[in-house]
């Protein structure tokens, strides 16, 4: 009969087909075979075509376990056959070359007609589906049964005699293990009589080849391990740090782009490595955060590791191979370990000494290693990473700016703000786009618009937003940004990926402009939570969101596992954008003169000599204290001193006892000379114009 546009096949065959519990599989026990009907003769196993799957089984399997049991046959099922025409369908084709493309072939489970029986039918067949109904009506239509069944049968059944069970065992259980018995049996006597004949015990299975299959495949890999090993690692200047969201901390090793490394599983471990030869180094950074990691004594003997990471989640170490243009959740499984039983299970035999010695170095020893089969779902999650694009996007995420605000930015830098249709925009009636966030509900978007603008936000007023006409609200007058418009100013929609494309020219772009209307000078990532525009332009506050837009954050970093170079950290954007091209590192920091012509020591004094510049605020550098005969006996120099003889001093070594020791002296002399001081750390960067207000220019205040 011709088929429905649904059944994807262009004929199909109605058939009855039986669906019978397996509580013998070993992958799931609440398997559900689909079987021919019993009276196509043999037994469960013989007439047995396929199993349910598993998704279905969240829906079915309950039901047609409580019905079997009560009524001891197979549930009857409604399905069809499906049927492709032959000239349209792409699985099926003609021989090419004179070659037979049934040369091998042996019916199995994929393919259980050959193509010259097809051919001679007339259509390819497909695959047998069953039709189910929604989980609710299965569950209703089997307690109505059950029901109905069991008050038929209490009313024209006496009462058994004390001691015997009133059900009769299932027949289809019992069906089951004497086919599963006789199954055994012939088995058995096959393997014997190939044991005694040629020392073998009989057939290769599926589960047979699939193993020598992913032992084969194994092989390269290992001689690739010996090869990795030997290579250095290029994440530099680890360190660890603590973060706590929601009562959850999390202690992370970063390097010095900040890019996630490896994360302390607090409070117990294991520390956990994007790559295993960073191990040393990253337990000394947790060393020197006061993290006491066990570790295995002498790592050097532990050498013959794989090139590998253990992702530690819900009770299991998943244990995932390493691979070009992967992040870690898209990394295939190569096996997994048990801490409550101690068991390592691998899924080729190769790997069992290099996931033994993988596990040493994360501090513990496997009490039993087995090899064990994939799960279904591990199967298709390893088989989407083969074909997984090999290199990671360079888009983190995407935004939603209209056309017309596209246009402050360069054409040519346009498509990397990936953008996506737009909604449409408010009508002249003055029609909004509906409510996405409201600030009085919201923390993280008042929070957002709050760090942006400097100000408290207008929760009377709302408007469309200025760069994709959602409602929203501001800080400002008349400024009006959404909370996903904010989001991406805040955290960008590029990311470094380890590779530089067209894309690279979009974020020197959007660094340079910075500099060139915001700054007057290279911004530190700090400086950016600012929007420092006058806020009287607001096209001028556009173009500067959507720069921040092209800017990448460290947080939004993500690598492939062998980039073509590692992550930049914001100095060296910095430098490629030719913003540094004087600068000199120092034990200081980075020696680097101002747009205004003085030298800074260090790149933190520089953007704050560059604030001070660009506001138009009066600044001496490096003016004398008073001198005192115990305070100051050197000569102490402030960093800069302001028209109305306020002195300025920018901290930036406080860790530093001498240093700091140096600060307390300069606080004192300038509380006994009367001097107003006003000190700067970096963690006041993006404070800079609320700090500054008394001495900032009144149209800019």
């Amino acid at each position: 009969m011709p088929a429905p546009p649904q059944a994807k096949c262009d004929i199909l065959i109605p058939v009855r087909v039986g669906l019978v519990p397996r509580p013998d599989n070993d992958y799931d026990s609440r398997a559900v075979s689909v079987a021919a009907p019993p009276h196509h003769g043999g037994s469960v196993l013989d007439r047995h075509m396929g199993y349910l799957y598993s998704s279905s089984l969240h829906v079915t399997s309950e039901s047609i376990h409580r019905l079997t049991e009560e009524t001891g046959t197979p549930v009857g099922c409604h399905g069809w056959i499906e049927l492709h025409e032959l000239e349209d369908d792409g699985y099926f084709y003609e021989e090419e070359d004179g070659q037979d493309v049934d040369e091998g072939w042996e019916p199995d489970r994929d393919r259980p007609f050959s193509w010259a029986e097809q051919k001679e039918f007339g259509y390819g067949i497909g695959s047998v589906r069953v039709l189910l109904p929604a989980r609710e009506t299965v569950r209703t239509l089997v307690d109505d049964y059950l029901e109905e069944h069991r008050r038929t049968k209490a009313a024209g059944v006496t009462e058994e005699p004390s001691g015997t069970d009133s059900t009769p065992p299932s027949v289809v259980d019992q069906g089951l293990r004497r086919a599963l018995s006789e199954r055994l049996v012939i088995l058995m006597r096959t393997g014997l009589y190939h044991r005694a004949t040629d020392g073998t015990w009989g057939r290769e299975t599926d589960r047979d080849r699939a193993r020598q299959r992913r032992d084969a495949e194994a092989l390269p890999l290992l001689r690739a391990w010996d090869e990795f090993r030997e290579r250095p690692h290029e994440f530099r200047g680890l360190r660890a740090t603590t973060r706590s969201v929601y009562q959850h901390t999390r202690i992370l090793v970063l390097d010095e782009a900040g890019v996630e490394v490896g994360r302390f599983h607090h409070p117990d471990g294991p520390l956990t490595l994007v790559d295993e030869r960073t191990r040393a180094e990253a337990l000394e950074a947790l060393s020197t955060h006061g993290v006491d990691v066990d570790a295995p004594e002498r790592l050097e003997t532990l050498g013959e590791f794989p090139d590998a990471t253990v992702v530690a989640g819900n009770g299991i170490w998943s244990i995932r191979l390493s691979k070009d243009g992967l992040p870690l959740s898209a990394l295939p499984e190569a096996g997994w370990y048990d801490p409550d039983s101690g068991t390592l299970t691998v899924y080729a035999g190769p790997f069992t000494e290099p996931m033994t010695v993988l596990l040493r170095r994360h501090g513990v020893s496997p009490l039993l290693v087995t090899w064990g089969a994939p799960r279904e779902d591990v199967e298709r999650h390893n088989f989407r990473a083969m074909f997984t694009a090999s290199e990671v996007s360079p888009f983190s995420r995407f935004s939603r700016v209209t056309e017309v605000v596209r246009r402050l930015i360069p054409e040519r830098h346009r498509r990397w703000l990936n953008v996506k249709p737009a909604e449409p925009a408010p009508s002249a009636d003055g029609f909004l786009p509906p409510l996405v966030d409201d600030a009085a509900d919201n923390s993280y978007y008042r929070r957002a618009l709050e760090s942006l603008f400097g100000a408290s936000v207008d929760l009377e007023h709302r408007g469309p937003c200025r760069l994709c006409g959602r409602s929203a609200q501001s800080a400002r007058p008349g400024l009006y940004y959404c909370h996903g418009c904010c989001g991406l100013a805040q955290g960008g929609v590029l990311r470094d990926n380890g590779a530089d494309g067209e894309w690279t020219e979009a974020i020197l772009y959007a660094v340079r402009r910075l500099a060139e209307i915001e700054f007057s000078g290279p911004p530190s990532l700090a400086q950016l939570d600012r929007i420092s525009v006058p806020f009287t332009d607001a096209a001028l506050v556009d173009e500067a969101l959507l720069c921040r837009f092209l800017v990448p954050r460290p947080s939004s970093t993500l690598l492939s596992a062998r980039p073509a170079r590692p992550a930049r950290t914001w100095t060296e954007w910095l430098q490629l954008a030719d913003l540094l091209t004087d600068g000199v590192r120092s034990s200081m920091g980075t020696v680097t003169v101002a747009t205004d012509g003085h030298l800074c020591r260090s790149l933190f004094e520089r953007h704050v000599d560059d604030f001070l510049h660009h506001w138009g605020v009066v600044h001496e550098q490096e003016p004398h204290y008073p001198r005192h005969p115990e305070l100051n006996t050197t000569g102490l120099r402030a960093d800069w001193r302001l028209a109305d003889g306020t002195f300025v001093e920018a901290l930036g070594l406080m860790e530093r006892q001498a240093y700091a020791a140096k600060v307390a002296r300069k606080r004192e002399l300038a509380r006994l000379a009367g001097l107003r001081l006003v000190t700067v750390t970096a963690q006041d960067l993006h404070r800079l114009p609320e700090i500054f207000a008394d001495w900032l220019p009144p149209a800019t205040r």
